[in-house]
């Protein structure tokens, strides 16, 4: 499979930085591994909580400080702890602080380098924290790394990397396919699910920790992305380690009482984090949504979810101001090539850093033309594209290599695979390289009766030759 030329030292995530070692160095002891905390925030587990942490003792990974954070239980999972893992740092938080509020103590209570959040049905395969701790390492742009997340059948996706839409709903890469490999790939994306994810005492001591406004559930490992990106950090979803997860056990996935919180979590969020632009393609995308799907299925609780909202406006808004204040006061020094894109989804080709505008390193939407260069096999007989409409429901699209269109197709808002065959003069024709460099066109074009003004953004997640 082919990758993008791109002449860029260390923009690969798994490089390492710094001055190469010398060989005498080289003989010395290595450093001793970094201190890493596993924090799971518990209510009511003592059904899952002692196969959630044996897995966590399982690890490979050796420097670990283990914290269970008790969201005040009422059946026997503290009494299970105490007996079976007494090497545990259990704190009783006393009430239900939900899942903010319990991660916030937890990392409180500890000085670890990188803190892992762990659901507690969520089982870590055993070298899953290993792999997530290499990777936030070796590259010091990294700020989150996520799992790859199975159903407890082993089969299934839950979750492989995640977008935010327009209007704030959030979407899961590969939700309820069977794994065949399909997204066995490194990329960076907008959010990565709370179920498993390490996270950098760094981001947390320049962000802040988790707002516990989003009460109980829902959200929060959104925002600390979002807020992660803004300081220039990455978020990364690696496919290598593994966790399986049951997924909602809290509110059951797709009750009335469990959309009552998805919605008010989105709308907090929206309004913390989005921007004036932002807010105006909100209201364009939410009052769309609404009419095709929202309210002939979601009635009742998106109102309680807007009313919450409206209620509690006030303090969302002094939220507002005081995360991005400290923003502000805590900045971070970003590789000038790197501007994080405002875009609901993230481009990554071939595991470099999300890249839009080719020309250059800058990430952004693309709105009129995108020009690319994949490195193609000798005789390089298809082209292959992930990608979406940024910011409407469709986008026509114009695909163009070395200058000849492959033809003209339309994207929906959400992420779908498109192949195109090369001419025939182009597949056959005769090469002495082992590969070839071939420029790849993206062009949006308006409908009939359209301005030319009114094209959707189009972004890619990834593309190939073969």
């Amino acid at each position: 499979m082919a990758t993008l030329e791109m002449d860029f030292t260390g923009s690969h995530i798994t490089c390492t930085r710094g001055k190469s070692a010398a060989p005498d160095e080289l003989a010395w002891s290595p450093e001793p591994p970094i201190k890493a905390a596993v924090i799971v925030v518990s209510f009511n587990s003592a059904e899952v909580i002692a196969t959630c942490l044996n897995a966590v003792y399982e690890s490979e990974y050796e420097n670990i400080q283990v914290i269970v954070v008790d969201n005040g239980s009422h059946d026997a999972t503290r009494s299970i702890i105490r007996e079976k893992f007494p090497n545990v740092t259990l704190v009783d938080a006393g009430r239900n602080l939900g899942f903010a509020g319990g991660c916030n103590i937890g990392f409180k209570s500890t000085d670890a380098e990188i803190v892992v959040l762990l659901n507690d049905d969520a089982i870590l395969q055993p070298d899953a924290i290993t792999k997530m701790i290499e990777l936030a390492s070796s590259d010091q742009d990294v700020g989150i790394v996520g799992c790859k997340i199975l159903y407890p059948d082993k089969k299934r996706l839950q979750h492989a990397g995640a977008a935010v839409l327009p209007n704030g709903l959030t979407r899961h890469y590969g939700y309820g396919e069977v794994d065949t490999g399909q997204f066995d790939r490194i990329f960076d994306c907008a959010y990565v699910t709370g179920a498993a994810v390490a996270i950098k005492r760094e981001l947390l001591d320049r962000a802040g920790l988790f707002d516990d406004g989003y009460y109980p559930a829902y959200f929060e490992e959104v925002e600390c992305a979002e807020r992660a990106r803004r300081l220039g950090y990455r978020v990364v979803y690696l496919p290598t380690a593994v966790a399986y997860h049951e997924e909602s056990r809290s509110a059951s996935k797709g009750s009335s009482g469990f959309y009552r919180m998805y919605h008010s979590g989105r709308l907090r969020f929206v309004l913390k984090n989005f921007t004036g632009r932002k807010l105006l393609g909100f209201l364009k995308e939410e009052l769309r949504w609404l009419y095709r799907y929202g309210l002939k299925q979601q009635t009742r609780p998106l109102l309680s979810a807007y009313l919450k909202t409206a209620l509690k406006l006030p303090w969302i808004l002094k939220a507002r101001r005081r995360d991005w204040l400290k923003e502000r006061l805590n900045p971070r020094i970003v590789k000038k090539a790197v501007n994080f894109s405002e875009s609901a989804f993230y481009n990554q080709l071939e595991g470099f850093s999300p890249i839009l505008d080719w020309h250059g390193l800058k990430v952004r939407a693309v709105e009129q033309k995108a020009k690319f260069r994949l490195l193609a096999p000798k005789t390089p007989h298809k082209l292959g594209l992930t990608l979406a409409a940024a910011d409407g429901p469709m986008a026509k699209l114009k695909v163009l290599a070395d200058g000849r269109n492959l033809g003209e197709v339309q994207v929906g808002d959400c992420m779908q695979t498109l192949e195109f065959e090369l001419p025939k003069s182009r597949a056959e024709k005769p090469s002495l390289d082992c590969c070839k460099v071939i420029k790849i066109t993206l062009k949006p074009v308006a409908g009939r009766g359209n301005r030319a003004s009114d094209r959707s953004g189009v972004v890619v997640k990834n593309a190939w030759m073969e």
